[in-house]
């Protein structure tokens, strides 16, 4: 890197500051999707002299360091000018806007993220070290170039968060109508989650596949689910062989616990819940996303009665068990009319995230191997207008 692009400079943060000194930090797992996902306070008092190495720029590109995302990077906007980078950050620095703006592309694509995965040294975590990082080469394109294929990344990645956030605001409207519904819950009907759903435990997937009739199916971990950002899974599992009667289909409830609380999501293709994981239908059809947003409010409840020191074993037996407020037919039905266009529209935006994200991969393809589309000026004019 250094031989391709003069004048970088490369470090890393701190230790997190003690949380006395009330200064505001960038940590490794704020760096998402291109971005930086914190909210920095109105005011921040200035770093300590011996922290002034981590304080980040605006124009500064922040690098993961550490664990399974290394290599992930992010452009330092105003937002977060003058915040800390913590340890597992690295900073990379140039005047030269061009070359800033080129390394975080370049660090998304295929050839770059082979080379870190290649590069990586084995600690506990999955660590990429300065020294490494300033080796990894760069191909540099003409300035004109840098400047199409950043508009039109950016581009795309606007398009892709604004999705994500019209799909998180879908989901978070129809929790509201949710409870707003429950004020009057003391006045429902007192029964357990085994009256109206039908649940069971998820196997191991090496006790679930027979000799003969095995198929193949995306199985389901209890991580899937509690690292799914939106209650929906499609293809956040691993494919192997099950027991057709393992499957669960479209439409299903999988649950999974931790000790801050469950978490649920609807499958939207066949899936075997592994275990862990607690499969969940409702009596009712009709009662889909009631029932969603049911266990979704009783997060902390769920967690409390899975077994295991981490509250990580929920079992079909223990949530059958546990008692839940459950209203009129009316009541539900009435919240149904207004969830389901929500999730539909919540999974629309999904939907349109996949095409953007194959079109992000294509050019990232040809980034990779120096071969850059030659209208990327009206690509960008067509996906901003």
């Amino acid at each position: 890197m250094g031989d391709i692009v003069s004048n970088i400079e490369i470090t890393y943060g701190i230790n997190a500051p003690k949380k006395h000194d009330h200064q505001r930090c960038v940590w490794a797992g704020d760096i998402q999707h291109g971005r930086v996902h914190s909210q920095p306070p109105d005011r921040m008092p200035p770093a300590a002299p011996q922290h002034t190495r981590a304080l980040l720029r605006e124009g500064d590109l922040a690098v993961v360091l550490v664990g399974d995302r290394a290599g992930d990077a992010a452009l330092i906007t105003a937002k977060h000018d003058g915040c800390l980078a913590t340890r597992a950050v690295g900073i990379i620095r140039s005047r030269n806007r061009y070359a800033i703006r080129w390394l975080r592309i370049w660090l998304q694509t295929p050839s770059a993220r082979v080379w870190t995965a290649r590069h990586v040294s084995a600690h506990v975590e999955p660590t990429l070290a300065l020294g490494v990082l300033k080796k990894m080469p760069v191909r540099l394109p003409p300035p004109w170039q840098i400047d199409a294929v950043h508009e039109l990344v950016t581009i795309i990645e606007a398009k892709l968060e604004l999705n994500r956030q019209i799909a998180t605001t879908a989901v978070g409207l129809a929790d509201a109508h949710h409870a707003g519904h429950t004020r009057q819950r003391a006045s429902w009907t007192s029964c357990t989650f085994g009256t109206v759903t039908q649940a069971r435990t998820g196997k191991p997937a090496s006790n679930s596949v027979p000799k003969d009739g095995a198929v193949s199916t995306t199985w389901i971990r209890p991580a899937d689910v509690l690292q799914a950002s939106l209650p929906y899974l499609e293809q956040n599992g691993r494919q192997g062989p099950a027991d057709p009667r393992a499957v669960c289909e479209p439409g299903t409830i999988l649950l999974a616990s931790r000790p801050e609380g469950a978490r649920c999501a609807v499958n939207l293709i066949p899936v075997a819940p592994h275990r862990g994981v607690v499969a969940v239908r409702p009596s009712d059809p009709a009662d889909h996303w009631w029932l969603l947003h049911e266990l979704r409010s009783q997060s902390k409840a769920l967690s409390e009665v899975a077994q295991g020191r981490q509250a990580r074993e929920l079992s079909a037996l223990a949530f059958s068990r546990l008692e839940v407020r459950w209203p009129e037919p009316e009541v539900r039905h009435r919240f149904h009319r207004v969830a389901d266009p929500l999730h539909a529209r919540s999974q629309q935006t999904l939907d349109e995230n996949r095409a953007l994200q194959a079109l992000l991969d294509k050019l990232l393809h040809d980034v990779s191997l120096g071969r850059l589309p030659a209208n990327l000026r009206e690509r960008c004019l067509f996906l901003s207008g």
